[in-house]
């Protein structure tokens, strides 16, 4: 067409690939250089991760290294890595491990190397073991010192210290080892060495527990107490040898008791018998009363020695009573007056009037320490007086009784004008068998009373306490504890007054007397005739059982000590029957020890009398177990009905038969004082007073006036 191009379509042609060729160009020119960057880039990032790679090998391998290290027990080497990556940190927080692992290590390496130091230098064996006890975990050097074997030994096997153990205590210790986690093994046991010697342990064990309260180790102190053992059995058999010197001596004194008591037995016996009889003349009562006393004095001097004996034996005890005090000290005082009027002292009692009257404690020893006291000023006092004061002190109100009482605190002082004791010599006073200067000159007593009196005032809660001034004389003070006693626990007084006969209408009671000695036997024989008892007599114990099967008394007057049945075995068969349990046997013995009437009355006798009695206990007992009455007298009414009764005549005999008057007087005319008692014990007791009159003519050998009371028309004629 005219006006167009022609060439137009060979143009766009040409333009199209000059276009492309150009595009690829410059597209090749644009990415080169970007494909060399991302080239660059990635050999940088492989030469950085390579770069990294080693590093964070080399630290981490540094890491393990170090803890390999302190797993081995190194804790001095730490990882240190510097940083603050994660790695850095993780090996931070080891490294503080690892210090405070280290820290810990070292205290219990030093603690472990204390322990055992202490361990290792202890003479006792420090061992460890598990909770059941079947390995020992640790033992100290000590075991191979103690036990002889070695210490491996013991680690081999546990057995190995069981074996070491004495068989007779094995199986004992196996047996308690479960005790050992409960903290409650402590054992004594012995072992036998290697050499054979036996050594004496003493082992304990003590649980350990973790932080749960589960017990996971037990350890233990084993320690040698042979020389401890030693001195055991050596102050055992010491003892054992004091003991019985102790025996022999309280045997010794025992048997010398018996044999002195019983000869004074009789001398005081008849000597108060002979005293109740009116007819004596003031010159042969004089001389009654001058055996009484030296019998008394004898008598009290026994009793010394065998209360010192059971205070060196520790056997004194406190027997408390309830009594009336007021009544012992006018009793202690009508006692000791005679005495310091015969030296014309004037002996003065004081009581306050805030004493109380009625007070429980120990009656006999208080008595025998106020005579002690009391009898001791006045013989060393020569002009002038001795005084007795009784005053109150504190008073407790015991709260926790029924009844409101009072506990008293009671104050006692004896004070003399006297010759006075030296102040060196005040410190020996109360030690026994011994005695001033002016006591060695009177050569009197033994040196005893004073230390038996603080032994008892101290036995009583109290003490005594000396002051003196030569030439002026002595005070002495003691203090003793009390009850308030009601008056309805006070016993029944005693009747002082010795009974003349049984009162009527009561059954004939039987009494047996068993004694070997004939002079005591005779003593009960006339004690108890006198007032009306039927008796019989037998020499021992095996005629007691015989005479108690055929005769069955009411009661029996048993001695202890006798040849061919003693009175301990005869009472164990009279009582051992059914028969026998109904009769009442009452020892009478020399022996005085307590533990000696303990076992007299273990054996089944019903009560005790001591020789030498006085009368009034007898017949005190007598009436206690039988019920029995008598009848008792004032001395004056005593005096005139016995001099009636002694003036005797035919008519009063009129009561018995012919026959019974005829062999009275036949015994009377042989001299047969026996066969006159047995006689006698034939009369009704409605005529007491005749029984009494003829008895004491029997005992006295007037046999000429029983013989006059006896004739008659049919006795002449014999």
């Amino acid at each position: 067409m005219p006006g167009e191009r022609g060439l137009s379509k060979v143009g766009i042609f040409l333009m199209e690939y000059d276009l492309s060729v150009e595009k690829d160009e410059a597209s090749e020119d644009a990415l080169k250089p970007t494909i060399e960057s991302m080239m660059a880039i990635a050999l940088g990032c492989i030469a950085v991760w390579f770069f990294f790679d080693k590093t964070l090998t080399k630290r981490a391998a540094r890491l393990v290294a170090t803890s390999n290290s302190l797993a081995r027990g190194n804790l001095n080497n730490r990882a240190r890595l510097k940083g603050s990556d994660e790695l850095a940190q993780i090996a931070a927080a080891f490294d503080q491990m690892a210090d405070q692992i280290q820290t810990e290590t070292e205290a219990l390496q030093e603690s472990e190397k204390r322990f055992r130091q202490l361990a290792e230098n202890m003479r006792a064996v420090v061992w460890m073991c598990n909770p059941e006890g079947s390995q020992v975990i640790y033992v100290s050097n000590a075991y191979e010192q103690i036990w002889g074997r070695s210490c491996e030994y013991l680690y081999a096997s546990v057995h190995n210290w069981f074996e070491a153990i004495y068989s007779e205590d094995r199986d004992r210790i196996i047996a308690s080892i479960a005790k050992m986690a409960d903290g409650d093994f402590d054992e004594e046991y012995r072992i036998v060495r290697p050499d054979g010697e036996l050594r004496w342990i003493r082992d304990r064990a003590f649980p350990i527990k973790n932080e749960f309260g589960q017990v996971y180790r037990i350890a233990g102190i084993a320690e040698d107490i042979s020389d401890r053992k030693q001195a055991e059995m050596e102050l055992q058999q010491a003892k054992e040898a004091a003991e019985a010197g102790n025996r022999a001596k309280s045997q010794f004194l025992a048997n010398m008791s018996h044999e002195v008591r019983t000869p004074l037995n009789a001398i005081l016996g008849f000597a108060q018998i002979m005293q109740r009889d009116a007819s004596l003349s003031p010159e042969h009562e004089k001389y009654i009363n001058i055996i009484n006393h030296s019998g008394q004095y004898l008598l009290t001097l026994i009793n010394d020695v065998l209360e010192m004996s059971k205070i060196e034996a520790g056997r004194v005890k406190l027997n408390e009573n309830s009594f009336d005090l007021y009544r012992l000290l006018d009793s202690l005082l009508e006692i000791l007056r005679p005495k310091a009027t015969a030296k014309q002292l004037i002996l003065n009692f004081e009581r306050a009037t805030s004493v109380p009257q009625y007070i429980t404690c120990d009656e006999n020893k208080l008595r025998q320490v106020l005579s002690n006291l009391v009898d001791n000023a006045i013989k060393f006092t020569a002009v002038g007086s001795v005084t007795l004061r009784v005053e109150l002190g504190k008073v407790e109100e015991i709260s926790n009784s029924l009844l409101p009482i009072s506990n008293y605190q009671l104050l006692f002082t004896v004070e003399d004008t006297g010759c006075g004791i030296a102040p060196e010599e005040i410190k020996n006073l109360f030690k026994p068998f011994v005695q001033t200067r002016t006591g060695q000159q009177s050569l009197e007593g033994s040196g005893l009373g004073l230390s038996i009196s603080r032994k008892f005032v101290n036995l009583m809660g109290g003490d005594i306490t000396v002051s003196s001034t030569l030439g002026k004389g002595s005070v002495l003070k003691f203090d003793i504890s009390a009850v308030q006693a009601p008056i309805t626990n006070l016993p029944d007084q005693p009747q002082i007054l010795p009974p003349i006969g049984l009162a009527p209408n009561q059954p004939v009671y039987r009494l047996l007397i068993v004694e070997d000695q004939w002079e005591n036997s005779l003593l009960l024989l006339k004690l108890l005739t006198s007032v009306g008892f039927e008796v019989k007599e037998a020499r021992n114990g095996q005629e007691a059982v015989e005479l108690w099967e055929e005769w069955e008394p009411h009661l029996i007057l048993m001695d202890m000590r006798m040849p061919v049945m003693n009175g301990y075995e005869a009472t164990q068969k009279i009582k051992a029957t059914a028969k026998g349990q109904s009769t009442v046997i009452i020892a009478v013995t020399g022996f005085a020890f307590e533990e000696n009437r303990a076992d007299i009355l273990s054996i089944g006798c019903d009560d005790f009398v001591s020789k030498p009695f006085q009368t009034d206990v007898v017949f005190a007992k007598i009436s206690q177990h039988l019920g029995v009455r008598y009848i008792y007298q004032d001395s004056e009414q005593q005096s005139s009905d016995l001099s009636e009764i002694s003036e005797l005549t035919r008519a009063d005999l009129a009561v018995m038969p012919d026959e019974w008057i005829a062999q009275l007087y036949q015994a009377a005319i042989k001299c047969d004082d026996q066969c006159m008692l047995q006689l006698i014990e034939e009369i009704p007791t409605k005529y007491t007073n005749l029984k009494i009159a003829l008895t004491a003519l029997v005992y006295e050998f007037e046999f000429e006036k029983i013989l006059e009371l006896a004739t008659t028309s049919d006795t002449d004629s014999v």
